[in-house]
């Protein structure tokens, strides 16, 4: 509309200045409603090609009074409404008299464009609408250009830059400049030192007089105390500082050396128990040394500790002792390497119950025997009472012996054997009944067991021994013995048990029983005694001695009083006598009369093949006082009871418990002899048994033969033998049993390991 107004306008004021040349002037870029400016126009050239945005309607009505000819034959562009309905008013002439030189054409033909979309034209305040990069709401970058056409270059990425000569990233505060980044200068003012790369606020400080991380102060934290080592061993003591970087020769960080004399003494060392403090813990031979004891608990007291209750420690405590594997430490006989007896215990802690019991504990030392060596009397190794000494039994307690007369040849430790030897005809039921046991103490007559015993002594129990003669026997406990050959070794012959005459001899050997070719182990005839002869009387000789006591005699003829009739084991008397017996095989004397009178009797046999009950020999009956060379009959043989590891029986009868050979006769109407005597007891224990032919005899003593009417013969002892091997062979093979056989007159009775 305001275009259309205007060219009217024009058309119609026809003004001649109106063609006079543009002199230069620029085109109005001015928008708004017309200029109602009615000075003369001294603008000559119009320029402004600008597409006039102006819409609104030109109210302007006064009469243009411009008459210089105007050149713009551009179209207006202004296509808006011109609400501007006014007349002009301006009718004033105008002043404009120069000449219009602006002869080209108006080229504002209509709106300017934005050529780089970029949102802004020319007319919008696009410096460069060429460029999308460039227009009024770009940042400025730090470029060179006026990316935002402020008129101003860079001013958005201008910052403060400082120069890192050392190239670490830190700069000099000194170089710093409001410009764009480049090369060489960085955004951090606060190295210290710019010609060293080393050293900036990120490096770690070095312990060198030197500000490395640019803290204001050089080795903060670094400097240490360092301290004397006098002994060279790492640690160091406060007796001597310095301060410094590094340590001084002589010093150490540390100084915490308890000793700084001794090397082996500092923190780092081992303790050991030496009554210092090797490791300057504050505690000297702690549990935890390196060579601490485990020390056990001998509750006990037998030197050995139960493994299960121990502490560790350089001193044992009280009640502790080092070796340990106690089985049983309620009991101080047993311990590892204590003695096995025969007491269903596990005594030496080797798993087994009583086993190797047989070779005893070696307690006694060796025995060399080159004469006549007597258990009974004889003492070895600085004893003062003999070794195998005897007493009689009084009275049993639960566990202990009382006995006749004061046990002086005791101690506690050694062993004994209790063996029931005789009791009477009318109570014998308990005799053979033996055990062996452990002496614990000793007071006076009373000998106190480590364990009560297990055998009943007496006819019906232990507190009544009533009729029994009951004796104790010391069991001495060698290492080795050694028998030369003209050597001896025997004990008492029994008599009743008084002053020590057992008829026993028993010893162990924890090594060998080596007994020479001529020499010999022997209890000959010394069991039950033979019986006596008469003193005044027609065949009035004396009955054997058995275990139910001694024989009857003494009356004028025997057959009147019956005493021709065996004593249980002993020959009965007569005119001559009868045979003693134990393992069988006695015979009877002869009649007087040959025939028609009664003859005396062998006697019976008794015992058992295994030696459950132990036995001496019986003797034989003696014959009647009448003239010529009368006496008794042979005595019964005794005991021998030998354990050890090996036995060595070199020459015949080298082990002997025979019964006696009587050689005593009388004369009357004929002439007749005295019984012989019944063989004892021989139980040989070894793993190993060495036999010489005839080595071991146990055979009956013969009755006096030589006259007319002759006295009966003994019988045969009883043999056991417990052995692995016998000259090579296995005891309880058939070659075993051939070589035993060899070696034993009568044959074992009983032949077993040990």
């Amino acid at each position: 509309m305001r275009l259309l107004i205007v060219l009217a306008l024009v058309a119609c004021r026809q003004n001649p200045d109106d063609f006079k040349p543009d002199t230069g002037g620029l085109s109005d870029p001015d928008t708004g409603p017309d200029d109602t400016d009615t000075a003369v126009d001294t603008d000559t050239v119009d320029t402004d090609t600008a597409v006039d945005t102006d819409t609104a309607v030109d109210t302007d009505t006064a009469a243009d009074t411009d008459t210089v000819g105007d050149t713009d034959t551009a179209v207006d562009t202004d296509s808006g409404g011109d609400t501007d309905t006014a007349v002009d008013t301006d009718t004033g002439g105008d002043t404009d008299t120069g000449g219009d030189t602006d002869t080209g054409g108006d080229t504002d033909t209509g709106p300017v464009e934005d050529l780089d979309a970029d949102g802004y034209s020319i007319d919008a305040g696009d410096c460069e609408d060429a460029d999308p990069t460039i227009h009024p709401d770009q940042v400025d970058a730090c470029d060179g250009v006026d990316q935002d056409c402020d008129g101003t270059v860079d001013e958005d990425g201008l910052a403060l830059w400082f120069t890192d000569a050392d190239g670490d990233t830190y700069g000099d505060p000194a170089t710093g400049a409001l410009e764009c980044a480049s090369a060489g200068r960085v955004a951090s003012s606060d190295d210290c030192d710019d010609t060293d790369a080393a050293v900036n606020p990120g490096a770690a400080e070095v312990c060198d007089g030197i500000d490395q991380d640019c803290s204001g102060a050089a080795d903060e934290g670094l400097i240490s105390t360092w301290y004397i080592d006098d002994d060279s061993d790492g640690y160091g003591s406060d007796a001597s500082t310095e301060e410094g970087c590094s340590a001084p020769a002589g010093y150490v960080g540390t100084d915490d050396d308890c000793e700084d004399t001794e090397a082996s003494t500092n923190p780092g060392a081992t303790e050991v128990c030496n009554l210092v403090d090797d490791d300057c813990d504050g505690v000297t031979d702690e549990d935890a040394a390196a060579d601490a004891v485990t020390w056990y608990a001998d509750t006990d007291g037998d030197t050995w500790g139960d493994a299960a209750v121990f502490a560790v420690s350089c001193e044992s405590p009280e009640g502790y002792v080092a070796p340990d594997g106690d089985c049983d430490d309620t009991d101080a006989t047993v311990y590892p390497g204590a003695p096995e007896r025969y007491d269903g215990a596990d005594d030496d802690c080797d798993g087994t119950v009583d086993d190797n019991t047989w070779i005893g504990t070696g307690a006694d030392g060796a025995l060399v025997v080159a004469g006549v060596t007597d258990l009974s009397t004889d003492a070895s190794g600085g004893r003062a009472e003999p070794d195998g000494v005897t007493y009689a039994v009084e009275a049993f307690g639960a566990d202990t012996v009382r006995l006749t007369e004061s046990a002086d040849g005791l101690a506690p430790g050694d062993e004994v054997l209790v063996v029931n030897a005789q009791g009477t005809t009318a109570a014998y039921s308990a005799v053979g009944t033996y055990e062996f046991a452990w002496v614990a103490s000793v007071s006076g007559d009373t000998v106190t067991l480590e364990a009560p015993l297990a055998e009943t002594f007496g006819e019906v129990s232990n507190t009544d021994l009533s009729g029994q003669i009951v004796i104790l026997v010391r069991v001495p406990q060698y290492t080795d013995v050694t028998v030369g050959a003209s050597g001896l070794l025997t004990a008492g012959t029994w008599f009743a048990g008084i002053d020590g005459a057992a008829g026993i001899l028993a010893f162990r050997a924890t090594g060998t029983v080596d007994i020479a070719a001529g020499g010999a182990i022997a209890m000959d005839e010394a069991g039950y005694a033979g019986g006596a002869t008469g003193s005044a009387y027609n065949l009035d000789a004396f009955q054997g001695e058995s275990y139910g006591g001694e024989g009857q005699g003494d009356g004028n003829y025997n057959e009147l009083y019956g005493w021709w009739a065996n004593n249980l084991g002993a020959g009965g008397a007569h005119v001559t006598g009868g045979g003693g017996n134990h393992g069988g095989g006695a015979t009877p004397g002869a009649s007087w009369t040959g025939g028609s009178a009664t003859p005396p009797e062998a006697g019976d046999a008794y015992g058992e093949v295994d030696l459950s009950r132990l036995f001496l020999g019986s003797g034989g009956g003696g014959v009647w006082h009448g003239l010529s060379d009368p006496g008794p009959g042979g005595g019964g043989g005794g005991v021998v009871y030998v354990g050890a590891s090996a036995i060595t029986a070199g020459g015949a009868a080298a082990i002997t418990a025979t019964g006696g050979t009587t050689t005593y006769w009388a004369t009357g109407t004929w002439t007749y002899g005295a019984g012989g005597g019944a063989g004892g007891s021989i139980w040989l224990l070894a793993d190993t048994l060495i036999l010489a032919a005839g080595a071991i005899d146990a055979q009956g003593g013969l009755g006096e033969s030589t006259h007319i009417r002759i006295g009966g013969d003994g019988g045969e002892g009883r043999v056991r033998l417990d052995c692995v091997t016998v000259n090579g062979a296995t005891c309880t093979t058939v070659a075993g049993g051939t070589e035993l056989d060899a070696g034993s007159e009568p044959d074992a009775g009983y032949v077993a390991a040990p």
